[in-house]
């Protein structure tokens, strides 16, 4: 009993009208051949012939007959293929507009970094990554740079940029990637010294107040070592211990002392400060992406990656420490 009902469903479900009869159909319209609706749809001419003829069937209409060395269609063909068309190609284009609709759902993206990069750093891959990837929405977090890899584990963040290094040993949730190097500036007034000075190595800044804080000033901590070792920071009491850039900036340029804050290498100097690269003698300072493990392989965390890599990598150096 079983077996006839689903014999009874089998023979029913055939004789409704399927798509690929409706595409069969319309292919011999189009091309005025079962031989060549076969070849053009990779069948066999008889499973054309036959889904023609189931189709026939369904219609109680003969809907094509013999014509020279292929067929033509009926007049009930010829309704039929007006009809069936259309439907036929909406039914081809469905993939296609599936994913140009997936394209245009906006995507949520949050970056965590510090103040720095996102203010001296950022701004032109993100333009450009925008750019690239318009139906990506950026959101950002400002960190401290030892809170970042804290907030891409808690997900708080899908991308980190930092200075921090990865920890040993590593975390097992986290994966760190160099993505480019800052070099470290020394930044003085104009009429500073040491403005003056056609080469300043790092002894020369012994007897020069400095705004860096001797803890915490510095984006790389072996920078703040060498200074130690050479007791640059015993000169005389600091007026201002600061830890962000735009602080050391703004109060080198008020004359409260020097500083040594990272930059993106060849970019321009700030106008009012002197600047120096000081890479040869402190190395460079690698920023490091920080994404969970296995997250980087999706769209579009990879292409923001690369776009960074691409505009901030800058050109090879040669004759300085590197890291």
């Amino acid at each position: 009993m079983v077996a006839s009902m689903a014999a009874r469903v089998s023979r029913r479900a055939y004789k409704e009208v399927r798509l690929q009869q409706l595409r069969s159909f319309c292919e011999t319209a189009r091309l005025g051949s079962l031989k060549a609706a076969a070849d053009a749809l990779g069948l066999a001419q008889p499973t054309v012939w036959e889904q023609v003829h189931a189709l026939e069937r369904e219609f109680g209409s003969k809907l094509v007959e013999p014509h020279g060395r292929g067929c033509q269609l009926t007049e009930a063909g010829r309704v039929l293929a007006g009809l069936a068309a259309p439907l036929v190609a909406g039914i081809d284009a469905l993939k296609h507009h599936f994913a140009s609709a997936r394209e245009r759902v906006e995507t949520w993206m949050t970056l965590a970094t510090t103040q720095r990069i996102l203010v001296e750093d950022l701004p032109r891959p993100i333009r450009e990554f925008e750019r690239r990837q318009p139906h990506v929405r950026l959101r950002f977090l400002e960190l401290s740079g030892d809170n970042i890899a804290a907030a891409v584990k808690a997900r708080e963040a899908d991308l980190g940029l930092t200075v921090e290094r990865e920890p040993s040993p590593p975390n097992p949730w986290l994966e760190f990637e160099p993505v480019y190097e800052l070099e470290p500036l020394l930044i003085a007034p104009k009429d500073h010294p040491l403005a003056r000075r056609r080469v300043v190595r790092p002894q020369d800044l012994k007897g020069h107040a400095f705004v860096n804080s001797p803890s915490g000033g510095f984006a790389d901590k072996s920078i703040a070592a060498i200074l130690e070792k050479l007791d640059v920071f015993q000169a005389q009491p600091p007026r201002v211990e600061a830890g962000y850039t735009a602080v050391i900036r703004r109060y080198v340029e008020l004359g409260f002392g020097i500083g040594i804050v990272p930059g993106v290498p060849d970019r321009s100097p700030a106008s009012n400060l002197h600047e120096r690269p000081m890479g040869r003698y402190f190395g460079q300072v690698t920023v490091n992406l920080i994404w969970r493990k296995g997250a980087v392989e999706a769209e579009p965390l990879r292409s923001f990656a690369e776009t960074v890599k691409e505009l901030l990598r800058g050109r090879p150096r040669t004759g300085r420490r590197s890291r």
